[in-house]
């Protein structure tokens, strides 16, 4: 059950949805567009009848946090005042940065987070109603954990299990260093497999990042995205539990061994 919301905004609020003192400020009435984000499906049609599958594209999520203004006219905090609080909030977060986080803390899950962007701001100014409605879009499909997940291999066994409890599939930023001269290297998570073909020396650095939108593959510094295998695809973690493999050719040849790794769970929707 969700419990707490905290906007991180150079104005922050935390909003409380269960044991609510009727004094705050803020209280929450609503909270729509959180479950999971429409599937866009992408098809196509036969010169004939029937249709052919080619792909899906999970759409932005859209919250929209409904909020009761409470004004507190003994210390002189009038509703319109309560209203520029939440303008400087939602519209004004960051210096430099449009994007609101937003977290959102239950009983079950760990603490998740979205980054929405502020298209409106909608109250009645000439009614009673006290309510006021945010609509935020987000660029993102996911809720994302608060948490940084880490780790490394650090024995240098070669294959590293990894536990993942989101929803949703995710990419993993990984760092590998070459113990043995190869010509390949090979990054393998539950069988699937990403194959870099190239002339790899001893101590070399490899970073290799999955994550949408931040996919890169890298010696240090230099961009080696062009030694990526025609047959490889750009891997991830599932639930609930995941065996990664660094190696050159053949599995377990020590070659390559994974020095580090990082990633964020995420999540469909609450």
């Amino acid at each position: 059950m969700l419990e707490t919301v905290i906007v991180e905004s150079a104005n922050p609020l935390t909003l409380h949805i269960s044991d609510v003192d009727p004094s705050e400020m803020f209280i929450v009435k609503n909270i729509s567009g959180l479950t999971s984000a429409k599937v866009g499906l992408f098809t196509g049609d036969y010169a004939s009848e029937g249709s052919y599958y080619q792909g899906r594209r999970a759409e932005k999520l859209t919250p929209v946090i409904t909020l009761k203004m409470n004004p507190d006219y003994e210390n002189d905090v009038e509703v319109s005042d309560l209203r520029e609080t939440l303008y400087r909030t939602f519209y004004q977060p960051q210096p430099g940065s449009d994007g609101v986080k937003v977290v959102l803390q239950d009983d079950r899950r760990p603490d998740r987070y979205f980054v929405g962007y502020t298209e409106d701001i909608n109250t009645d100014q000439f009614s009673q109603s006290r309510d006021i409605q945010i609509s935020m879009v987000c660029m993102d499909a996911y809720l994302f954990s608060y948490d940084l997940t880490t780790g490394a291999d650090a024995v240098g066994w070669g294959s590293l299990p990894v536990n993942y409890d989101g929803s949703a599939r995710t990419g993993i930023k990984a760092t590998f260093k070459v113990n043995t001269a190869t010509s390949v290297l090979t990054f393998d998570i539950n069988g699937n497999k990403m194959i870099l073909n190239r002339a790899f020396t001893v101590g070399q650095i490899i970073t290799i990042d999955t994550r949408k939108g931040q996919r890169s593959i890298k010696v240090g510094a230099t961009d080696i995205m062009a030694a990526l295998d025609p047959s490889s695809s750009w891997i991830g973690l599932d639930r609930p539990s995941n065996t990664i493999k660094a190696y050159g050719a053949v599995s377990g040849d020590g070659k390559v061994v994974m020095t580090s790794y990082e990633f964020r769970s995420q999540w469909w929707g609450i």
